[in-house]
């Protein structure tokens, strides 16, 4: 009974909507005769993101990563050295013959338009452009994006250990490097970060030959680095050293996903796990999927996490192990242990060296990527989307409203709270700091 209501009280909400925005504007993609495909929402279902035509697209790329808010994707960096012949790219682009073979590069992708556009601030950014760590953190006063280590090519010749930051509601902002002091960590690649009551961890990485699992930590108010714990084989338990691997963060314990070195990858049934309070490692067992068992040991994957009311979960997704590639999609409770394999959620091609995201809101982003391991490597840049929970009803309402209103962008903003739509959901359209909103 209630689910028949609501469904009216939704397709009736969303006609009127859709009708005034097509009346107002007179929207050339429909008229009264044509029929649009009936909005439905599903979970754990891939969607493949179509840009909006006449939006420049980022060229295909691995090695990248990208960092999610309610609004937009933001991606950095990446690789590809078969694009240098795309003249189209680089005419007149002094960056991209400087950096060539990687994409000195930050882009960011609206998700109600649709459309890419890219931060004109490439001579500010480092050229350690691959396999980077990022972080975006919001906060009261704005918008940061943490960029922190990273190769250049050839991979391991030149690495970082810099901090920069860079203000993604400006597509004019500089990327400025941080200054830090104390006992910074190793020049390395291939590290994961996570920022936690004003410290930012990183953990593993790689300087191209040797591996380590060593954790520091920079206090974002202080800028002093720390020494947290050095994996140098006098504690119990400690992990091998590893890059490309992905962490877990429940508050109190980092949980090290899988990755590895050029010759292995890592497993995840007993995970690596680090309690920052006693400052101590250990194996935290974890439960099978009913079906499928753990997933296979692999590294260069993506992971995302998000909470829900019953805890945090971690999702991870593709990678390889040195001979197969992955397009799984897996969860991992961080409060059972239990590992689920979601059959109907694949990637339509194995992808590693891909980035991943997660929105506020649980939706999952995957851009770019590998698609093979052989000399004929074929990199990607299509956009690949999935929920990973039930939202809120109002985020089924919005996309409902994107769906049936595709071309809204091109409102004005006035008019559109004039109709009833709330004015936070209208920050997020790729206009929404164009138009002064009245009070």
């Amino acid at each position: 009974m209630y689910s028949k209501c609501f469904g009216s009280l939704l397709k009736k909400l969303f006609h009127y909507i859709f009708m005034a925005i097509i009346k107002m504007y007179n929207s050339n993609s429909l008229n009264e005769n044509d029929t649009a495909i009936p909005y439905t929402f599903k979970a754990f279902r891939y969607e493949k993101i179509i840009p909006c035509s006449g939006s420049k697209i980022p060229f295909p790329r691995s090695g990248h990563r990208i960092g999610a808010d309610s609004s937009n994707f933001y991606s950095f960096g990446g690789y590809n050295p078969l694009v240098r012949d795309e003249e189209e790219h680089h005419e007149a682009d002094d960056f991209w013959v400087q950096s060539y073979p990687l994409f000195q590069e930050l882009w960011k992708f609206n998700y109600a338009s649709k459309r890419w556009t890219r931060f004109q601030n490439s001579q500010t950014l480092p050229m350690e452009l691959a396999s980077n760590a990022l972080v975006l953190h919001r906060n009261i006063l704005m918008v940061y994006l943490c960029v922190y280590g990273g190769t250049g090519s050839p991979f391991g010749i030149r690495c970082s250990n810099q901090l920069y930051v860079c203000k993604v509601n400006d597509e004019n902002s500089l990327m400025v490097e941080v200054n830090t002091t104390g006992q910074l960590p190793l020049p390395l690649y291939g590290q994961a970060l996570i920022f936690y009551n004003d410290y930012l961890y990183t953990i593993g990485g790689t300087t191209g030959l040797s591996y380590t699992c060593d954790i520091h930590r920079l206090n974002i108010k202080t800028m002093n680095w720390e020494i947290v714990y050095l994996c140098n084989g006098q504690g119990d338990y400690e992990p091998k050293g590893r890059y490309r691997h992905e962490v877990g963060f429940d508050g109190n314990i980092i949980y090290i996903l899988g990755g590895g070195t050029t010759e292995e990858a890592y497993d995840f049934q007993c995970i690596p796990s680090f309690d920052i309070e006693r400052g101590k490692w250990y194996r935290q067992k974890t439960i099978r999927d009913v079906k499928r068992g753990y997933p296979e040991p692999r590294r260069c994957h993506g992971a995302v996490q998000i909470t829900v009311d019953i805890g945090s979960q971690v999702f991870i997704t593709g990678g390889h192990d040195g001979e197969n590639i992955f397009n799984d999609l897996w969860r991992l409770d961080l409060k059972t242990y239990k590992w689920t394999f979601f059959e109907t959620c694949q990637l339509p091609s194995p992808t590693y060296f891909h980035a991943t995201a997660v929105s506020p809101e649980g939706r999952l982003y995957v851009f770019g990527g590998n698609h093979s391991i052989d000399d004929d490597v074929r990199r990607s840049n299509t956009i690949y989307s999935a929920w990973l929970c039930i939202p809120k009803l109002s985020e089924i309402c919005w996309e409902a409203v994107l769906h049936y209103s595709p071309h809204i962008n091109e409102c004005k903003i006035n008019d559109l709270i004039n109709l009833g739509l709330p004015r936070h959901f209208l920050q997020r359209l790729s206009n929404g700091h164009s138009y002064e909103i009245n009070n």
